[in-house]
């Protein structure tokens, strides 16, 4: 047997063992990488951390949702390690002794015309300058096609190199998969980096990038700046490009800032940036209590974070292209940036191509 499939075997044992004894699991590939992480403990040992938090030592792997306030951030804090390195034996210590109900999963989506009415709304606030913007989101939620979860995350891996692949299985059944193209925080001990990625269009498209799309990644990179700035820092930009991620491509300005920075420090950043102008708005307080105005859906992980945490420093994604899936649905979530210039049937066709990016990997 081939390495490449005798890892994809023993990946395949820890996804189903995971889901037939019930304890937390996750599983990832780091962009451009070629290697499969996987981590899983005991149900008791899953650590629920505050808001915004990273834990204060330790390596493990973290998993946030978008707002704060409605859902726990969780901490697996075990070492993810190669799928190689798996050791089948000790997957059945893990057991959960009592089995959970499986959560109920909403089926409602939100259709064109009522997308249209939000979108309008949160267009004319910012006409009325009461935000300058604001990130729309829907679900599209679909009966579960016959493929399995691990088969899933090794087509998502295959599919889109350049991503952040990830698979985590939580106390409830509730599975997220997904293959992010932002990254959110990366800090190796010597330098921190993160990226405004805002703006999009299909790939490919020619020409210039329009006056809306700009400003509206103007404001994502702007926020940024500041939010560092205001942690004590002094962010070092580099040069605006546009970034295919997979159906779509996206304008996109990395941003770093050299030297240490401890477990506290790092906290704070991370609390400034989350939730980004990307994928909540700009003002943020404003444009959270837009959304939860607007949306009739909860966006739970979408739009969160999550990544491994280890001694090699901290690498978190935003939680962005991606799915929630229980033994019998799937539940798309995908969102767009509006500003005061936004056309509602713009935007809507901006989330269907972003849908295709998960929807062409269940569809084989």
């Amino acid at each position: 047997m081939s390495g490449a499939s005798s890892a994809i075997s023993l990946l395949r044992q820890a996804f189903e063992q995971s889901l037939a004894a019930r304890f937390p699991a996750c599983a990832f590939r780091l962009p451009g990488g070629h290697t499969f992480y996987w981590g899983a403990c005991a149900a008791d040992r899953l650590v629920t951390l505050g808001a915004d938090r990273l834990p204060d030592e330790g390596e493990g792997f973290l998993f946030a949702p978008f707002d704060r306030e409605a859902l726990p951030t969780f901490f697996f804090p075990v070492r993810p390690a190669p799928v190689e390195e798996l050791d089948p034996a000790t997957l059945k210590a893990l057991v959960t002794p009592v089995a959970e109900a499986e959560e109920a999963m909403p089926l409602a989506d939100t259709d064109y015309p009522s997308y249209e009415r939000q979108a309008q709304t949160l267009v004319e606030a910012m006409a009325r300058g009461e935000l300058r913007k604001a990130v729309l989101s829907r679900t599209v939620t679909l009966p579960r096609p016959a493929v399995s979860d691990v088969e899933l995350f090794v087509r998502l891996a295959a599919r889109y190199p350049s991503a952040f692949v990830s698979w985590v299985h939580l106390p409830g059944g509730s599975r997220w998969i997904g293959a992010t193209p932002e990254t959110l925080l990366d800090y190796d001990g010597r330098e921190l980096s993160t990226m405004a990625l805002a703006g999009t269009r299909r790939a490919g498209s020619p020409g210039e990038w329009g006056q809306k799309e700009q400003d509206e990644q103007q404001i994502v990179a702007d926020s940024i700046v500041a939010s560092l700035a205001g942690c004590g820092l002094a962010p070092v930009v580099g040069s605006r490009f546009t970034r295919q991620a997979a159906q779509v491509e996206h304008l996109c300005t990395p941003v770093s800032v050299e030297g240490h920075l401890d477990r506290e420090q790092l906290t704070r950043v991370l609390s400034a940036l989350h939730p980004t102008p990307a994928v909540g708005g700009y003002p943020k307080a404003a444009a959270k209590e837009w959304i939860d105005r607007v949306e009739t859906h909860r966006r739970r992980y979408y739009g969160g974070f999550l990544g491994p945490i280890g001694g090699d420093g901290v690498h978190l994604f935003v939680n962005l292209r991606c799915m929630e899936m229980n033994k019998t649905h799937v539940r798309l979530y995908v969102g767009g940036g509006l500003t005061a210039q936004s056309l509602p049937a713009s935007e809507w066709s901006e989330t269907e191509a972003k849908a295709q990016t998960l929807l062409s990997v269940l569809n084989g």
